[in-house]
Parts: structure tokens; C-alpha cells; sequence
């Protein structure tokens, strides 16, 4: 049903003037098909899941260690959502990398594959980045101006917004070790596997956003709506780019501006 059948030939996807930098023909490049790559995905996210798992249970045997006394259950779930911590950050930091490693070598299983030309790491021009800046600022824009109109019940103010570990770790963690992981699993690794079948680029926009979306589930349904929506946004980019560096720097950025009014402004 999802498979194309006969030789891999390069896409015909017109070049957005937002970009007119040519990728290299993936002509000889075998991509993994739609199953593979939904099984295989499947598996990532099972890795990054016990990854971080391990990375928690790691920090809190070192704070148990430091601290008989230390009350584990209040330090790492009551700080979810609002707060950085040890165990929050190297989470992230340590099942991101994992799981980026993973794919990695899932790319360098498939035979005739590189890394460079399976994730579309082709570079792309200073002003095109610039403009994609703009584009993401204007995104966050409208989705303040909608969350504006939400009727949200007031929360207690929350506590420090780092607890035991230094911000530049929480910002490296959010700013770049994330974006980083996900445009390589859901825009990269998924995306090509998804683009080249009989649905092509619809599925390989519409499928991975949603389960971006659904993945992010310690945030409200609007949030999930605005990260499946971004999710779509960033596809999108990616395929009249050609480049998996567009949407790295569009997510870069959203999160970067995230990081500013979190620690800033409220």
C-alpha cells in the first residue's frame, strides 16, 4: 500500500526562491521504506525513553549518595514543566545524543546510504537563514496573540526556574541538543522514509508533526495543536529547502525565544 515500487528516482520538488541551493542527487541513495521506517522510529523512541530513564535514576543515585535525606519523588516530579533541574537536563541531554547515535546507525545500515545525503544535511545561504528567523518570529508572534484570547486559571507562581544546575546547561539543552534530535528523527530520518511512498510528501509532512505533537504530552491540547501545526510548518521548510538545516534553525530559534520569555519575562 505504502511502498513505491521499481527504481528510487530524485524527487521533482521545485526550488523555493527562499532557497537556490542544489542538493545532491539522492539517485544512488537507498532509502529505508514506510514500514521500516515506522518500526524503526518506533525503536528511537523506546531508546530515548530508557535512556532517559537511566540518566534519572543516575542523578538521583548521586544525589542519594550526597544526601540520605534527599526526597527524589518531590525533586524530579514536581519540577516538571516548571522547572530545570539535574535531572530534566541531563534527561534530555543524555537520551538526545543516544538516540541520535541510533539513527545514526540505522542510516549507515542501509546500504549506499551517507548520513549527509540520507538527513539532507546540505548547507544553505546566510540570508535564507536570516529569513527563516523572521518566519519563526512571526509564528511565535501569532501564537502569543492566540494564546492571548485562552482563558487560563491562575497557577501559583512557581519556584526557581533552575534548581541545582547551571543555566547554560538547561539553555544547551533546550536551544540545541533538542532541536537537534528531533529535526533529525521526525524531519530527517522519518521524513525520508515517509516521502518516498505513493502518499510522498503529504504523509511525510502531516504523519511525523502529529507524532511530534502527541509526544509532547506534559503540555495542554492547545500546545500539542501549536507544536503539530509548527511540526507541519517546519516539514514544509524542509522540502522546499531541500535542507534538514532550515527547520534546525527555525526549532532553534522557537526554543531559544521559549528560553528568553521563561527565564526573562515571566
Amino acid at each position: 500500500m505504502f511502498e513505491q515500487n521499481g527504481p528510487l528516482e530524485p524527487l521533482k520538488i521545485a526550488t523555493s526562491p527562499m532557497d537556490r541551493t542544489s542538493a545532491p542527487s539522492p539517485a544512488m541513495v537507498r532509502f529505508w521504506g514506510f514500514w521500516p521506517t515506522l518500526g524503526f522510529s518506533a525503536i528511537v523512541g523506546v531508546v530515548n525513553g530508557i535512556a532517559g530513564l537511566l540518566a534519572v535514576l543516575a542523578v538521583v543515585d548521586f544525589n542519594l549518595i550526597s544526601n540520605p535525606n534527599f526526597n527524589w519523588t518531590e525533586y524530579v516530579f514536581n519540577s516538571i514543566g516548571t522547572q530545570f533541574n539535574a535531572v530534566i537536563v541531563t534527561s534530555v541531554i543524555v537520551s538526545d545524543a543516544v538516540s541520535l547515535a541510533v539513527i545514526g546507525g540505522l542510516v549507515l545500515a542501509r546500504h549506499g546510504a551517507s548520513i549527509k545525503e540520507y538527513l539532507a544535511l546540505n548547507p544553505i545561504p546566510v540570508k535564507t537563514v536570516v529569513k527563516l528567523v523572521f518566519l519563526t518570529l512571526g509564528l511565535v508572534a501569532v501564537s502569543i496573540f492566540i494564546d492571548s484570547f485562552r482563558n487560563l486559571p491562575n497557577n501559583p507562581q512557581p519556584g526557581p526556574i533552575y534548581e541545582g544546575v547551571w543555566p547554560v546547561f538547561a539553555w544547551f539543552a533546550v536551544v540545541l541538543v533538542a532541536p537537534l534530535f528531533e529535526e533529525v528523527m521526525f524531519r530527517g530520518f522519518m521524513f525520508q522514509g515517509f516521502l518516498r511512498t505513493r502518499l510522498g510528501p503529504a504523509l511525510a509532512i502531516i504523519l511525523p508533526a502529529i507524532w511530534w505533537g502527541l509526544l509532547h504530552a506534559q503540555y495542554g491540547v492547545f500546545d500539542r495543536g501549536v507544536i503539530i501545526v509548527l511540526g507541519i510548518v517546519l516539514a514544509t521548510v524542509r522540502l522546499k529547502t531541500g535542507s534538514l538545516y532550515a527547520p534546525l534553525a527555525m526549532h532553534a530559534t522557537w526554543n531559544l525565544i521559549s528560553m528568553i520569555r521563561l527565564s526573562f519575562l515571566t
